[in-house]
């Protein structure tokens, strides 16, 4: 029993060294890392229209994504720069009501108003460039504030329509690509660090639904949203 409990002890206190030894982080003039999270998308709706009409009663809905992505950074004294690639999978609804003179118009207004809902997954590659500064380096501590431009593109985005009313199906962006300004803070103990980045949208995009095998015939509606997306995100990495 004694050789049992001396092994374990062994075991403990090499696992112990190792988990030290990956812990230990130099400072060098470059690194690389990876990183695992999730985000959470905000839709900043300017315009939901309905065949030229605003809609009603707009509500959004904010689901998690995911996030995975690779980095280098370059540092200079307290000041780092660094590029990465990354690969967002984001979600959200937005409910909203078609406005009521489009159902009388159609000749529906017996009909109360409805709430309609439209589903939102996109998946993204993005290239964010952040400039850093630390606040606190000291040890294996580390605290640190970042900003910069991401650039991305959206290679899938599906939307789904759930309506009582009228049936529709997504055509277009007016454009794949966006341009966001990121800003974060970054804790860091040894390899580990925890980063949580805020990005405001800055382009708008526009993307057009148009009615499809309609079961009412006189109602014929297309929907226009014209947004633009912030992002919150939070994630855990290790730098190498």
């Amino acid at each position: 029993m004694k050789k049992v409990y001396l092994i374990g002890a062994l075991l403990s206190f090499g696992l112990l060294a190792e988990a030290q030894g990956f812990m230990r982080f130099e400072d060098k003039a470059f690194n690389f890392g990876a990183k695992v999270g999730f985000n959470a998308t905000f839709p900043v709706i300017n315009s939901l229209s309905i065949n030229g009409k605003e809609a009603e009663n707009i509500d959004i809905e904010y689901k998690v994504g995911y996030l995975a992505a690779v980095f280098c950074r370059v540092n200079i004294e307290r000041f780092f720069l660094q590029p990465s690639f990354s690969w967002h999978r984001s979600e959200g609804n937005i409910r909203f009501s078609i406005p009521q003179s489009l159902v009388e118009n159609n000749m529906m207004s017996n009909t109360s108003a409805t709430t309609d809902l439209l589903m939102m997954k996109t998946s993204s590659l993005e290239v964010p460039i952040m400039v850093g500064y630390n606040l606190v380096k000291k040890g294996p501590y580390g605290l640190s504030l970042m900003v910069g431009p991401k650039l991305k593109y959206n290679y899938k985005i599906a939307y789904t329509v759930e309506s009582s009313t009228t049936h529709v199906e997504y055509v277009n962006d007016n454009t794949p690509f966006g341009v966001n300004i990121a800003t974060g803070v970054g804790v860091s103990i040894g390899r580990l660090f925890f980063d949580f980045v805020y990005e405001f949208g800055l382009n708008q995009v526009e993307s057009d639904f148009e009615k499809v095998n309609n079961p009412v015939p006189e109602i014929n509606y297309d929907i226009n949203i014209d947004k633009r997306t912030n992002v919150m995100s939070i994630s855990l990495g290790v730098l190498f």
